[in-house]
């Protein structure tokens, strides 16, 4: 069973901690890839000098307003990076998936940009519902375990809040920078 709008609903670091262990699943065809969230970084809005929404809205990023939920593609560099909304519509803030474990496949997810390629994400995803989605959604873990769960500053971000916004699964070897 998939997250609920109410899920989505919450703060950027709440839901960027809360989906590590969760599993991202994606219909390719007959087959259902399934990967584990072990790696995630917390987006707010015009106040965060790391965010797309730090320049106001735009076309390319006036989804961070929209409702909670909804999947954001955004190009970084030649890269495409998978986000869902989180926060209160009207509200800029989205969360960004960085590193998956393969459960079912193997595949090098260990960085954005390796997600959206291995899984084929593309721009067409941009504006969908995360939830009740038939092609893209994330289930709960059926593995029931506790997660030693590590909190840093978020990659490559310079000029970063002082609160510490990436949050990864510790020892985890899919993690993409430790």
């Amino acid at each position: 069973m998939g997250l609920s709008k109410k899920f989505f609903s919450k703060p950027a670091d709440f839901v960027a901690k809360f989906l590590l262990g969760k599993v991202l699943c994606r219909e390719m065809g007959k087959r259902i890839l399934k990967a584990r969230i072990v790696e995630t970084e917390a987006y707010f809005g015009e106040d965060d000098p790391a965010s797309w929404a730090r320049y106001g809205k735009r076309k390319s990023n006036i989804l961070m307003w929209d409702f909670p939920g909804k999947i954001l593609i955004k190009n970084v560099h030649k890269y495409k990076m998978l986000n869902f909304i989180t926060g209160k519509k009207g509200e800029a803030s989205a969360i960004l998936i960085r590193a998956l474990e393969p459960l079912n496949f193997r595949a090098r997810c260990s960085g954005p940009g390796l997600i959206t390629e291995c899984l084929k994400i593309n721009k067409a995803f941009n504006g969908q519902e995360i939830i009740k989605n038939k092609k893209i959604w994330i289930e709960e873990s059926n593995k029931k375990e506790k997660l030693e769960i590590f909190r840093d500053f978020r990659v490559g971000v310079k000029n970063d809040l002082k609160k510490k916004l990436r949050f990864y699964i510790k020892g985890n070897k899919y993690v993409s920078r430790k």
